[in-house]
């Protein structure tokens, strides 16, 4: 990954006391739950189900085993709506980067596709993934926010490229996982037609 220039991040809010960066600016918003979304209940799920579907076809992209994805469907209980879970031997550093940022990356795609897009809903997208953020940067400290060697803007960018390869298969996977709210690594596999990678031992 290399450095590129990227416009500036805004710090409207924190998250467990620290500042969290956004790229988009949308000061109203407060808080990380799903309300801050406004989406009647069918959009939320979905909305939930393309964020995981990024994760699980990008990982598979990089060749790492995946296990299963889920989601919450209706009012989500706790902070997490939906995890994607898989063996953490990626091709290299890059696919697992792609990973982190593609959950995020796909759903603020799918709400501009869909028409629902709006400064608030991605501000609302940015911090429903800090979870993701946190696991990348506790590992990549030389990520930040135009104060490292590398913007996590790159990240954005290489998801956004590598979404672009495999948008009609992340589709596919979004509404599989919709519907039924759990699809295996090898259902997920079949969807997407990508090989499912080789289960590393824990």
């Amino acid at each position: 990954m290399a450095a590129v220039p990227t416009t500036a991040w805004h710090i409207t809010m924190d998250i467990n006391g620290e500042p969290y960066p956004t790229r988009h600016y949308a000061p109203d918003v407060e808080g990380t739950s799903d309300a801050c979304f406004n989406l009647p209940p069918r959009q939320l799920d979905y909305l939930r189900a393309i964020h995981e579907a990024g994760h699980a076809v990008t990982a598979l992209a990089g060749r790492a085993h995946l296990h299963y994805a889920q989601i919450v469907k209706g009012p989500a209980t706790s902070t997490q709506g939906g995890v994607t879970d898989c063996c953490s031997r990626f091709a290299d550093g890059q696919a697992f980067a792609v990973f982190s940022a593609a959950g995020e990356r796909a759903s603020d795609r799918w709400l501009r596709e869909a028409g629902l897009w709006t400064p608030e809903r991605a501000v609302a997208v940015e911090v429903g993934s800090h979870g993701d953020r946190h696991l990348f940067l506790s590992i990549n400290p030389h990520v930040g926010f135009g104060d490292k060697q590398i913007d996590y803007r790159v990240l954005h960018d290489l998801a956004d490229a590598a979404l672009d390869k495999h948008w009609a298969a992340t589709v596919r996977v979004a509404d599989a996982l919709a519907a039924t709210g759990h699809l295996t690594g090898d259902d997920i596999a079949t969807l997407a037609d990508l090989p499912n990678g080789t289960h590393t031992a824990a």
